[in-house]
């Protein structure tokens, strides 16, 4: 990850509490960042894809949605999250961004596990969802930061740091279309805690935005901590969060 100074020098400018800047910058979280060639560095190693075909497993049916991304589980290191992603198997995410709204079936995501047999195919129909071009999704390891803040005893100023990861985060890490684990990027409401969710420790499992994937905002799944590391990834929810 890359040097927190950025972050430091911004939040003194605008004179907030060093104590308490150096206290919200004790809850980064890492993230697994990925993007594609033109995003990551030189060698950095393939751990998915981006649109194309989604290789499903060959006895189910392909969903009727737009494939925005695969990820292989095996090829994110240790570390790369705080998140208790599975140490293999793929996923596959899928959405409409057009109609996200309750009541519709608009996102899918699918656990492919370790040795199952797949075929990459469109889904059976007259009028099958737009392919995205495909590119691979290289691995970036980099901070992630609330950008919105809720005031409380031990942050009264979290409403501005979060505004300091807003204007200068992209100064501290290199965006990609997918994130695993970290904090979601907030727009109007963080899906880790929204009311439906219910009790449990909600945890971002992925984020994938991108003016041809998800147009006119982005796409969270949600996931309790438990259900993760137990492969549970029904339990997901998806949440369409507006630019804007």
């Amino acid at each position: 990850m890359k040097s927190l100074d950025p972050f430091r020098n911004e939040a003194r400018r605008r004179d907030l509490p060093e104590d308490e800047v150096e206290r919200w910058l004790g809850t980064v979280r890492p993230c697994a960042m990925l993007g594609t060639a033109g995003d990551a560095p030189p060698g950095s190693p393939v751990v998915g894809r981006l649109g194309g075909l989604p290789p499903m497993p060959e006895d189910e049916p392909v969903p009727d949605l737009p494939f925005l991304a695969s990820v292989d589980l095996a090829a994110i290191p240790p570390g790369a999250t705080d998140i208790p992603l599975p140490k293999d198997g793929t996923l596959l995410f899928f959405a409409d961004t057009e109609d996200p709204w309750p009541g519709l079936v608009w996102s899918r995501l699918v656990y492919v596990p370790v040795g199952t047999a797949v075929s990459e195919r469109r889904p059976d129909g007259e009028e099958p969802p737009p392919v995205h071009p495909a590119q691979d999704l290289h691995l970036m390891i980099e901070a992630s930061l609330p950008n919105r803040g809720w005031k409380s005893e031990e942050f009264p100023h979290s409403s501005e740091l979060g505004d300091v990861w807003w204007e200068i985060g992209d100064e501290m890490r290199t965006d990609g279309p997918v994130q695993m684990g970290g904090y979601p990027w907030v727009w109007n409401e963080d899906p880790t805690h929204h009311p439906r969710n219910g009790p449990g420790d909600w945890v971002l499992l992925a984020e994938i935005a991108g003016e041809d994937l998800t147009d006119p905002g982005l796409v969270d799944w949600v996931i309790r901590r438990d259900d993760l590391a137990a492969r549970r990834f029904d339990q997901a929810r998806a949440s369409f969060d507006m630019i804007g």
